[in-house]
């Protein structure tokens, strides 16, 4: 079920009929161009879980499925680029003869696969993308790049020392903090990008286009920017190379969020998201749409919402 209703900057839910036709909003004029309401305001019919589906959880799939929920339109400026960003790179495909934007599907699932091309460095074979417009610190942390502080000696102009001359440290070396950015595949986090391109190649190969490489291609949306430059993404495009995993671990994957979404469709119960699919607790603060839904069913079960980790009053 899309989204029914939309926030607007007088505070007020409207439904996105009336926001749309301009009835209903307190303000003199709508509070975004009407092309951008009706591109923020679609969302895919609920038919299955998909490959992109990787990493929400059940609970989330589900309410979203079925309960109307509002959308906020500055909440979904990001959304929209990487619409557009999607859409251009598609037109471009049909100009160099690869597939792109193919929907393909098997007896588990459906999806929509960005680009496959030919392995051009390869007797046979295809390459297979997935686009990303993500902040700098998804890409980052995509990488495994991680920026270490630690304290460094202060020294004067002949390189000696400098000392604290007062308070309770006094006479101890004066310091500075350095900041180092690294890179290490300790630090890679990206499972949920690896089961998406694992389950589009399952898809592929079945109908007969072996799989070479798979990568995703991200763009950082605030890349050149200060913040992003001190997460140590310096440029504009990076490629996330994917690795290839068994089979039977991407689909057993996929067929157990399945049956845990038809499982809250019967019942209107499910687990809440784990550690992994909340980000820590951020995603339900920051970025979930039914948040307050997951809210009502702690509250009603006396569970503790991930978002604060304590049970809903």
């Amino acid at each position: 079920m899309p989204a029914t209703t939309i926030m607007c900057p007088d505070g007020v839910s409207h439904p996105i009929e009336k926001c749309l036709a301009n009835k209903g909003c307190r303000l003199y004029e709508r509070c975004a161009p009407l092309p951008y309401l009706r591109l923020i305001s679609f969302d895919r019919k609920f038919r299955g879980v998909t490959p992109s589906a990787s990493g929400n959880g059940p609970l989330m799939i589900g309410l979203k499925a079925t309960l109307p929920y509002t959308i906020d339109p500055d909440n979904r400026a990001f959304a929209a680029l990487g619409t557009t960003v999607h859409g251009r790179m598609a037109d471009k495909g049909l100009t160099f003869n690869v597939l792109s934007e193919e929907t393909l599907s098997d007896d588990q699932s459906r999806g929509i696969a960005d680009l496959l091309e030919k392995d051009e460095y390869a007797e046979s074979g295809y390459l297979l993308t997935d686009y990303k417009t993500s902040g700098s610190f998804a890409v980052a942390k995509w990488l495994g790049i991680f920026v270490e502080k630690r304290d460094v000696p202060i020294k004067d102009d002949k390189g000696q020392e400098v000392l604290l001359k007062s308070g309770k440290n006094k006479g101890k070396v004066k310091t500075k903090q350095e900041r180092l950015i690294k890179q290490s595949d300790d630090h890679i986090k990206k499972h949920e990008i690896v089961l998406q391109l694992n389950r589009y190649r399952i898809f592929f190969e079945k109908n007969g286009f072996p799989i070479n490489k798979m990568r995703a291609y991200a763009i950082p949306r605030d890349g050149g920017t200060y913040i992003a430059k001190n997460r140590g993404i310096l440029r504009n495009g990076y490629f996330i190379p994917v690795p290839r995993l068994p089979d039977n671990e991407v689909l057993s994957y996929y067929s157990t969020l399945q049956n845990e979404v038809d499982e809250f469709l019967k019942t209107g119960k499910a687990r809440l998201c784990n550690e992994w699919e909340t980000w820590g607790g951020n995603r339900c603060l920051n970025y979930c749409e039914i948040a307050e839904d997951c809210k009502d069913i702690c509250r009603e079960d006396g569970l503790k919402w991930p978002g604060d980790n304590k049970v809903p009053k």
